[in-house]
């Protein structure tokens, strides 16, 4: 739990310090809103065949530590050129570049963490706060460290918060190799978690995916498509689930790009930018509290619905408002509402895939939102941003929150079904 405990710390200070001043950076740098959306839409398609491969290398060659240890040292050398004064379009391929890696890290992050929590439906959310503590303490300092110093140190802060991850890592659980035997001697895991007692047997959800895992396996122990064809062979339900994402985060991601934009067209500093995702972050501690109990009660479908209409309504704001210190205060509503997205989603993964599998499963999720809708988002946005301002366009991805959250409501899973057995129960 320590070394659990000091991951989410170090990666939410890591992505803390460059994510959010990277479309201001690019906007420094003599870009333009169309041209920073289509590098960012570059970066998202990249990422789709990012996920899928980071995902394989994490359940099937490397294990989920050495991934996310792999990937974060490729991000620390992406970054490390981010930070030079190379032309805007070796820029450009360098952020591309950086999504392909940075982007992963958090499901890789959550896979380790899914795996290692006895009781993930009440442990992960007071683990993943961590992170976002830390992302809201690190952004702040950051940007007015960069009032100071400029955009230029950006890439040194984000390397040395990245290597802190890398060796946090070295002290986390990997059950890789004991989530690859999914059936020994023909016994799929719901057999062996048939024994334990009701408060700690698998979910019927798991219970079924963790057997049609086996069988898949056991019958083409190469998948066609590696780990990603058997996640989708495995669980009918993950189609719908992620067409939700890509509904829900085509907006999401808008905030993640153009927000910043927009408070600097408003006369904001790199603070003001640091506060809008800090006020966020923080808001994300309490909202990540309350999502589980939230869920014991609404469901996972309910949770999910209730912070993308939050969300949805957070945008309104934004098409009306024109100062930037109100547009911060409106981002602790984004903050709850993306505590509750977060936890709704890695339950539901947890939920609807086994052990084996979750690598790849958190890294579909991720790379749906990060991936899919995010080429979307931010082509249409930049387009949206440049030609028809940034008012119409937070109409419209108010709409779009609203849209995903009454779509989960009928492709979420309904109750919190996570509790794991002990160690004694797990096969071997």
């Amino acid at each position: 739990m320590k070394a659990l405990r000091l991951l989410y710390l170090a990666l939410g200070a890591a992505t803390a310090s460059l994510n959010p001043f990277i479309p201001v950076i690019l906007s420094g740098r003599g870009l333009d809103p169309a041209a920073i959306g289509l590098i960012n839409a570059l970066g998202a398609c990249g990422l789709i065949g990012a996920i899928a491969v980071w995902g394989h290398l994490g359940d099937r060659v490397l294990g989920r530590k050495l991934t996310l240890q792999v990937c974060t040292v490729v991000a620390i050398g992406v970054a490390a050129g981010i930070g030079l004064p190379v032309p805007p379009l070796v820029l450009g391929l360098l952020v591309v570049a950086f999504n392909c890696s940075q982007g992963v890290l958090l499901a890789l992050a959550d896979a380790v963490a899914v795996n290692s929590l006895r009781d993930p439906g009440s442990e992960y959310g007071r683990i993943r706060l961590l992170a976002s503590l830390s992302f809201a303490i690190a952004t702040i300092a950051a940007g007015f460290l960069y009032d100071r110093l400029g955009y230029s140190v950006a890439s040194l802060v984000y390397v040395a918060f990245a290597l802190l991850l890398v060796a946090a890592a070295l002290g986390t659980e990997d059950d890789s190799q004991r989530s690859r035997a999914l059936a020994p001697a023909g016994r799929p895991l719901a057999d062996a978690a048939a024994g334990s007692s009701p408060a700690s047997s698998v979910a019927p959800l798991a219970a079924a995916s963790d057997a049609a895992a086996g069988s898949a396996a056991a019958g083409d122990p190469a998948s066609r498509f590696g780990s990603t064809g058997l996640a989708f062979r495995t669980q009918p339900r993950l189609l719908p689930v992620l067409a939700t994402v890509a509904v829900t985060w085509f907006a999401i991601v808008v905030s993640f790009t153009f927000l910043s934009l927009r408070i600097v067209g408003l006369g904001g500093q790199a603070s003001d930018v640091a506060l809008s995702f800090g006020v966020s972050a923080f808001a994300e501690i309490p909202g990540m509290l309350l999502a589980a109990r939230l869920a014991s009660r609404i469901g996972l479908r309910g949770l999910f619905c209730v912070g993308a209409v939050a969300f949805g309504v957070a945008f309104l704001s934004w098409a009306v408002l024109t100062s930037p210190a109100a547009i911060v205060a409106t981002r602790a509503l984004t903050g709850l509402a993306y505590g509750a997205l977060t936890v709704a989603m890695v339950l539901t993964i947890g939920q609807l895939l086994p052990r084996s599998l979750q690598a790849t499963g958190q890294t579909l999720y991720q790379g749906t939102a990060t991936g899919i809708a995010a080429v979307a988002g931010n082509v249409a946005g930049g387009y949206l941003y440049g030609s028809a301002g940034p008012s119409f366009l937070f109409v419209v991805c108010g709409a779009m929150c609203v849209a995903g959250g009454l779509l989960a409501l009928v492709t979420l899973p309904g109750r919190v079904r996570l509790s794991r057995p002990g160690p004694e129960r797990r096969p071997v």
